[in-house]
């Protein structure tokens, strides 16, 4: 614990330790390979995100259908319960009357 208080060593033990990760952090290999798996993380992470926004977004399209397909509610009412935008709504409307 003394060694992440102070960055100094109070063992041999934690000494090997620190010599094996500044090894570690000047190796220019596991630096590249150590950035390029963050990178791929960080893709990974992008992807699921986008992932995510397409699924919700198709929800939100099928829901919006299911209502106009009722015809209870108007465009205006299913914009602001699905948060798609009226133009979205009114051009499902026209492809469902044609």
């Amino acid at each position: 614990m003394e060694y992440v208080k102070t960055g100094r060593s109070q063992s041999d033990y934690t000494d090997i330790i620190n010599n094996l990760v500044q090894k570690a952090r000047e190796n220019p290999t596991w630096k590249r390979e150590y950035m390029d798996a963050m990178m791929d993380a960080v893709r990974q992470q992008r992807e699921m995100r986008e992932a995510e926004e397409k699924g919700e977004r198709n929800a939100r399209l099928e829901a919006a259908r299911r209502m106009l397909k009722t015809g209870k509610l108007s465009p205006e009412e299913i914009a602001d319960i699905t948060l798609l935008s009226i133009e979205e709504i009114r051009q499902m409307q026209e492809k469902n009357t044609d």
